[in-house]
């Protein structure tokens, strides 16, 4: 006899409720998700991608002050309505320019990039690209630091990028993957 586990799905006011340290829990699609904590190499790789997007970032903003921007941030959360609902947190994101959300940014941010880790299942990549797409993320970059490239993800499909992290969204922004990984 073979036995399936069911997932108790919990509501986004559920999920506020618990006992929980913010640096271990996500709720995808009303499935409460416990990570393990970070690993130094891990959280290095995040740090140097977030330092070298928000350098890159501010010399765009410098460049043109009239192009609209949004902010980069390491570990932020995002807020997905409906039922059911998801919050999750990205390694490193950038939003949209003029994002709403109080106290925690609503919808997905512009581009997500997450650093995947030996935790990470190819299950649950998927699962979290496909929310964070359909709720107005433009691109979302999977960086895997053990085979140095990263997969692509926007609404036309996927492509693999082995150089370096570069998008029509931010023109003239290269960052070379060996800066990160």
């Amino acid at each position: 006899m073979k036995f399936m586990a069911t997932t108790t799905l919990m509501s986004f006011a559920e999920f506020e409720l618990l006992e929980w340290d913010p640096d271990d829990l996500e709720l995808l699609k009303g499935e409460s998700i416990r990570m393990p904590p970070p690993q130094r190499p891990h959280m290095f790789n995040c740090e140097r991608l977030f330092e070298l997007l928000k350098s890159a970032v501010e010399r765009l903003r410098q460049l043109n002050p009239s192009r609209p921007l949004g902010l980069v941030h390491i570990e932020m959360g995002y807020y997905f309505p409906g039922e059911p609902a998801s919050w999750l947190r990205p390694d490193v994101s950038l939003t949209h320019p003029g994002q709403p959300g109080d106290r925690y940014y609503i919808g997905a941010p512009l581009i997500v990039f997450e650093v995947v880790s030996e935790n990470d299942t190819p299950a649950r990549l998927d699962r979290k690209v496909s929310v964070y797409l359909a709720n107005g993320a433009a691109e979302v970059w999977l960086l895997y630091p053990v085979q140095r490239h990263a997969v692509v993800f926007d609404a036309s499909g996927s492509r693999i990028e082995t150089r370096s992290i570069h998008t029509d969204l931010l023109p003239g922004v290269d960052i070379p993957l060996d800066q990160i990984l």
